[in-house]
């Protein structure tokens, strides 16, 4: 049976593990690395500096990036049901897991497993560090903290490991992990209050405020997954005059498709409030998407008249 596996890294705009600003993977087949993926990813935070030192990655480099959001769906198609390995993969599945949280994600069936555990396992060296473990085996390394860099080293190093073992299956039989059983409820927490700190920093980018529209003066809330990433929507609520908020004093709450299916937090202390008699407007994904496009309409009107 072949080994086959994926290395994986991540690299992070911040201290947050929910904050991704690149990701690089490849595809192993015995010792053959016959595939590789890499982009930048907009992290939707802030870049400390600390981490822009190590990594090199500004808030400009990743301007027009996708955000994990958009990333995560190629990521599967690349991983597809192969095991992942990272160097230190507590850091990496952490990061996976974090970011799959925050964004309402359903988290996969994946299995993974760490070559700095498989080396520890395996071969006396004074350090398991990439670096380390690279010139143990007199193999030149460059670019170190570059995600596609950093995973093809953790496959270098792996598939040098497994010559010790009969198969990766056999390895696997006793030292692999899942992440479903990962448990990140702490860094959930932080990296969504630093998400919901960043949406509420966001300014109006339009002169002109349409007091006609049914955002204008108003207080809304969001929920779920909607056609429009969370930061696009909470622009075009400033943008006409709302303010987005993250408390339960709401005039408007906007719900979309929630993990599971099944009803948000939020969205279950909204219809307690409107059992109360508490005036909220109720707009769901098909709904927000005829008003954007209606006033869309409407705004293209108005400019060539």
């Amino acid at each position: 049976m072949s080994n086959q596996f994926i290395a994986l890294d991540f690299e992070t705009a911040n201290s947050s593990p929910a904050s991704i600003c690149s990701v690089g993977m490849v595809k192993v087949v015995d010792k053959h690395m016959t595939e590789t993926f890499y982009t930048l990813v907009d992290p939707e935070a802030r870049f400390s500096e600390g981490n822009i030192r190590v990594h090199g990655i500004t808030p400009e480099d990743v301007k027009d990036a996708p955000t994990f959001e958009d990333v995560f769906p190629h990521m599967m198609n690349f991983i597809g049901d192969l095991p992942i390995v990272a160097h230190n993969a507590n850091f990496d599945m952490k990061v996976l897991y974090a970011s799959l949280e925050r964004y309402e994600k359903e988290i996969p069936s994946i299995q993974y497993f760490c070559s700095v555990q498989m080396g520890r396992r395996t071969v006396q060296n004074h350090s398991y560090s990439l670096k380390n473990m690279m010139q143990y085996y007199n193999i030149d390394f460059k670019g170190h903290h570059h995600a596609l860099n950093d995973a093809k080293a953790a496959a270098m190093i792996t598939y040098r490991l497994l010559e010790h073992y009969p198969s990766l299956e056999d390895y696997l039989k006793s030292h692999k992990k899942y992440l479903r059983t990962m448990k990140n409820n702490k860094s959930k927490s932080a990296a969504m209050s630093q998400y919901n700190d960043a949406l509420l920093q966001i300014k109006p980018t339009e002169d002109v405020t349409d007091d006609t529209h049914p955002f204008f003066d108003k207080k809304i809330a969001i929920s779920g997954t909607l056609f429009l990433k969370r930061k696009e929507l909470v622009q075009y609520i400033v943008n006409n005059g709302g303010t987005y908020t993250i408390n339960d004093d709401m005039d408007i709450f906007i719900h979309g498709k929630n993990r599971g299916n099944t009803p948000s937090k939020k969205e279950q202390i909204v219809r307690n409030k409107l059992a109360m008699g508490k005036d909220i407007v109720l707009i769901n994904n098909e709904k927000l998407k005829s008003l954007i496009d209606f006033y869309n309409s409407l705004k293209t009107l108005k400019t060539r008249n």
